[in-house]
């Protein structure tokens, strides 16, 4: 299965956990997020907003302010059950 076969919000999943992307400390802005799945701004704003609902994605706001994210545990748990 190649990045290419998942849905946009499967790929921001997969990218964030890929690149390790899965505490407060490896938190990503959003801008980085982008960057890094080249996925617009626009779109990744709404995908990010869900996958927060489903609690796949924790945000927070950083102490220079900044709105940062990163993957759960159910996030990873989402993500790795896409190859079982």
């Amino acid at each position: 299965m190649s990045g290419e076969d998942f849905s946009t919000p499967e790929r921001l999943l997969l990218t964030m956990h890929n690149m390790g992307v899965v505490h407060e400390k490896s938190s990503k802005t959003i801008q980085e997020l982008a960057e890094m799945t080249k996925i617009s701004l626009e779109r990744l704003i709404g995908i990010l907003t869900d996958t927060e609902k489903h609690g796949y994605v924790y945000s927070f706001t950083d102490v220079e302010g900044s709105r940062r994210y990163y993957l759960t545990g159910l996030g990873i748990i989402r993500i790795c059950s896409t190859y079982t």
